[in-house]
């Protein structure tokens, strides 16, 4: 009997032994913490050249080609998020609305991206130049860059106002869920608050903005139950500081930051990273436990969080910062920077990131070369005129008002609306970026003048209250600000007070209670330029309407011929007449 128990006690004992062997074999064959490497852009602008050996889409290639190499080798994954405003700013993306940023974000290996205020600029599909008519969805260039896209775009806090639900666009969802590296991650795309109030009204109709922090919550929530590990937010809102060095001291930072409150309003541990945008500034920092990254904007820089995460428990255990790294082709090897100020403190070497040298992507370069060759050939297109000399943005006269280049487009603007009585459109000291050159015109001249695509809006005003607008307007001080045809404004200082009166080209005197067709585009329409006498809920946009540049390339068309910058100024008939200074006090009655 003694025997058989000694032999139990024997065999329990070796498989005591036994399974603690194992036990620490299995630990020490546990898999090491796996290390996410998540990258944010925002705020391109469609920026997707270098400049100054800055920046661009095919150095931001090289950086991301060598940190994917990093993190292979460790056996983690990069996640590379964008945060809005990505489409709208340079020729090459505008004319191809889009289209270019999109075949090399596609390139690039681009994981979500959020929508921004700035992705409704475009309106409608492009339908060629120019434009046969107003046509289309006022959201279809949106919807075409999201259907190309290889990678979802993220905009859980933008409501249907007809069902109260996320926008059901094709690739546009609230939410997506991805594996990296093993690691199950959730990412919530979201824009600023004031999105719809900071793009064209006319492109938005019928949209409404959801809070954040609740949108956030409510979606990071539903991530969480379905497997997330790691929750990301891509949000185009965000803040403002001026260090990096401590990712907790929050003393260079403006607490009052639109992200800054939103992540401060998120249940503890719901959300990990958020990658921000919209305020074209620069954070690496902590708040209320979340990491929070933006890169400046223009394509100069990208933000870095790297999250670790426990294989076994699945939790992150770790949150590394890195400040806002500019893009450079070259750097001084010593201070690690591309700016001017950095060559003169040593000669400038081959930039190195993740132990590697940064080398331009050419698969980067390669997919935007069919987009750039069609934006091209459309800037090259000619516009039937020749310009004998150049039609200029300010009159070589210091005392006049008038600019012929404001006179060209007002002119274009209300000859081409039937019926039309006024046109008022941004003059030389706003809307205007350059003189049209001597030589044949082409698009791409034109479009270097007005790269907006403000649309055409027409208003019914009477006599008194177009008076009225341009009253305003002196008081303001703002000489010169407006492009108008059709009438003339004879300003002068009366018993009363400022005197305006408006007068038709033959020279009768409008009547204040005539009743006129005025055409301006809506981002006058909508602004202070007609507050005073916009109805109550503003005026009413049309749902399609031309946009501003076409109409003025279709004038031109039709025109042909040759023109002279003369012919836009006439200084025997004067479209602004009053004096460089009223009398004291004159304005303010």
């Amino acid at each position: 009997m003694l025997p058989r128990l000694l032999a139990l006690i024997l065999l329990l004992l070796c498989s005591v032994w036994a399974m603690h062997r194992h036990g620490l074999a299995a630990e020490r064959n546990a898999p090491d913490p796996v290390t996410l490497s998540i990258v944010g852009t925002t705020d391109l602008h469609g920026a997707v050249f270098p400049r100054d050996g800055r920046g661009g889409l095919a150095l931001l290639g090289g950086y991301m080609k060598n940190l994917r190499a990093a993190r292979a080798a460790d056996g983690g994954a990069v996640l590379l998020l964008d945060a809005g405003d990505t489409f709208q700013g340079t020729v090459e993306s505008n004319l191809s609305q889009g289209a270019l940023v999109v075949d090399a974000y596609n390139a690039l290996g681009y994981t979500a991206a959020a929508i921004g205020n700035h992705e409704f600029d475009f309106g409608p599909i492009d339908l060629g130049i120019p434009r046969p008519a107003p046509s289309g969805d006022p959201r279809g260039a949106i919807k075409a860059r999201a259907a190309q896209a290889k990678y979802p775009f993220l905009a859980a806090n933008l409501l249907d106002e007809s069902t109260g639900r996320p926008v059901e666009w094709p690739n546009v969802q609230p939410s997506v869920m991805v594996e990296a590296a093993g690691v199950t991650v959730g990412i919530v795309g979201v824009m600023t608050i004031d999105a719809l109030r900071a793009t064209l009204v006319a492109n938005t109709r019928g949209l409404r903005m959801a809070p954040l922090a609740p949108t956030i919550a409510a979606e990071a929530a539903s991530l969480r139950s379905q497997g997330a590990q790691v929750v990301i937010v891509a949000a185009h809102a965000g803040g403002y500081c001026s260090r990096f060095d401590q990712p907790t001291d929050l003393s260079s930072c403006d607490p009052s930051s639109e992200i800054f409150e939103v992540a401060e309003r998120l249940p503890t541990g719901l959300v990990d990273v958020i990658v921000a945008g919209h305020t074209h500034s620069g954070l690496a920092h902590q708040v209320a436990g979340i990491a929070i990254t933006e890169a400046f904007s223009g394509g100069r820089a990208f933000g870095r969080v790297d999250v670790v995460v426990d294989r076994r428990t699945h939790r992150v255990v770790d949150v590394r910062f890195f400040p806002p790294q500019d893009l450079c082709a070259e750097e001084n090897p010593t201070t690690q920077t591309c700016d001017a100020a950095a060559e003169r403190a040593g000669p400038l070497v081959p930039t190195r990131y993740e132990g590697r040298v940064v080398s331009p992507d050419p698969a980067t370069i390669e997919a935007m070369a069919p987009a750039l060759a069609r934006v091209r050939a459309l800037q090259a297109t000619h516009l039937g005129v020749v310009l004998d000399t150049p039609v200029r943005r300010v009159s070589d006269r210091p005392d006049d008002l008038e600019s012929p280049l404001g006179n060209l487009f007002a002119d274009a603007i209300r000859e081409s609306v039937p019926g039309a009585d006024v046109s008022i459109n941004n003059n030389s000291r706003g809307g205007l970026r350059a003189d049209l050159p001597t030589g044949p015109l082409t698009f791409g001249g034109l479009y270097d003048v007005f790269p907006f695509d403000n649309r055409l809006v027409p208003l019914i005003l009477t006599g008194a209250e177009l008076v009225q607008v341009f009253a305003e307007e002196i008081r303001r001080g703002r000489r010169g600000a407006l492009g108008i045809s059709g009438i003339r404004v004879r300003a002068g200082c009366s018993a009363q007070g400022l005197r305006v009166d408006l007068l038709r080209t033959t020279g009768r005197l409008i009547d204040a209670a005539e009743r006129l067709l005025v055409v301006t585009t809506d981002m006058l329409a909508t602004g202070a330029v007609f507050a005073s006498v916009a109805p109550p809920n503003g005026f009413q946009l049309p749902d399609v309407a031309p946009i501003a540049r076409e109409v003025v390339a279709a004038w031109l068309l039709r025109r042909g011929g040759r023109l002279r910058d003369d012919e836009f100024m006439n200084p025997a008939h004067r479209r602004w007449e009053y004096p460089d200074t009223l009398p004291a006090g004159c304005a303010a009655r």
